[in-house]
């Protein structure tokens, strides 16, 4: 009995552990079951997760793609806006008072310019006073030469011409270029800048009696301290201004030229009567020759030591253009039978048709 007793209670207690180690793995798979579909939910959070985050992503990108579109597309339009408004813009007319007020400008402009040269001029010339008076020895006359680039910039503009012509302007240039107190020149620099304006400007008749520049402008021609290239700029300009008064015309085809028929005959006895002149002066002794006027001294030199002498060059001026007869002279040629009227005349014809003939039988 004590044996089956204890049979009995080791069958109780394998099932007894049987039931626990049952209860263990129910427990575990449970355990698993929820491990796996907390993971499962967790997978499914953290992908719907992802998709949203993708989404809003998108959406941003969505958005800021559109509003970079809207940016560009804006300024675009912006800027043909712009660009019509500035076609469409009617021209601002300038009103008469506008150009009024601008003229009244440019005139005190000048005046003001025209001061500023009397009051240099006067300043020079009165350091020359104190310098010839021994006053100042080293006193140097640089006014007119400091102001020169301002007088050299505003000659040179073109739409300054008028206002510089009818606010006499001129006449403090007259001053500039007229001789100093001690008898000389202006500076070189001051003449030749003044020249080049000068010729630029449209003077005419009354702005040069006006003025007075006329006067300094014909000393400078004949005034032999002045440079050749201004001397002959001067002339230049006199031509110009003087021609209108005489009425002549710049055009050479306008030019009237004095004429007088030539007469061979006359021609030949003059000649003749100047040979004989030359031959009685030569049996003449050296010492009673012409010696003044006619021959230069390097010709006198030469002839008292019986030698030859270079040709001097000489210029010479005509009054008188000779008639041309070169139309009378054409017409006669043209009559004897030279030049087109050969075609019509009957000799051509004839040898013309004896050379075809001799062609043909050639052939």
């Amino acid at each position: 009995m004590d044996k089956e007793a204890e049979n009995l209670g080791g069958d109780s207690d394998e099932s007894r552990d049987l039931e626990v180690r049952e209860d263990d793995n129910i427990q575990e798979r449970q355990r698993k079951h929820i491990d796996t579909i907390d993971s499962d939910e967790e997978d499914s959070l953290s992908t719907e997760r992802r998709l949203e985050s993708q989404r809003i992503v998108n959406g941003a990108t969505n958005e800021d793609g559109e509003v970079g579109l809207d940016q560009s597309h804006r300024r675009r339009q912006e800027l043909e806006d712009k660009l019509d408004r500035i076609l469409k813009k009617p021209k601002a007319r300038r009103s008469k008072r506008d150009e009024d007020d601008l003229e009244q400008f440019l005139d005190e402009r000048i005046l003001r310019l025209k001061d500023e040269m009397n009051i240099a001029a006067q300043k020079d010339i009165e350091t020359l006073n104190r310098r010839m008076d021994g006053q100042d020895d080293k006193a140097v006359a640089m006014e007119k030469v400091k102001l020169l680039p301002k007088v050299v910039s505003a000659l040179s503009k073109a739409n300054l011409a008028d206002t510089i012509l009818d606010n006499n302007l001129l006449q403090s240039v007259r001053i500039w270029l007229e001789p100093l107190p001690d008898g000389s020149l202006p500076s070189f620099e001051i003449q030749k800048s003044l020249f080049a304006a000068l010729e630029n400007l449209p003077i005419k008749t009354e702005h040069l009696k006006e003025s007075g520049l006329g006067k300094v402008v014909i000393f400078y021609t004949k005034s032999k301290r002045v440079e050749p290239k201004l001397a002959r700029l001067a002339d230049k300009m006199v031509a110009e201004w003087t021609r209108p008064i005489i009425g002549a015309s710049d055009n050479y085809r306008d030019k009237r030229v004095m004429k007088m028929e030539f007469d061979v005959e006359q021609h030949r006895k003059k000649a003749m009567l100047d040979s004989a002149k030359s031959k009685k002066s030569k049996k003449r002794r050296p010492d009673d020759t012409e010696s003044s006027g006619a021959k230069s001294l390097y010709e006198q030199a030469a002839a008292r030591r019986n030698r030859a002498a270079a040709p001097a060059q000489a210029t010479t001026d005509y009054k008188y253009a000779p008639i041309s007869n070169l139309s009378t002279v054409s017409t006669s040629l043209r009559s004897n039978g030279v030049g087109s009227s050969l075609n019509n005349s009957e000799m051509f014809k004839r040898l013309n048709s004896r050379l075809t003939k001799k062609a043909k039988r050639s052939k």
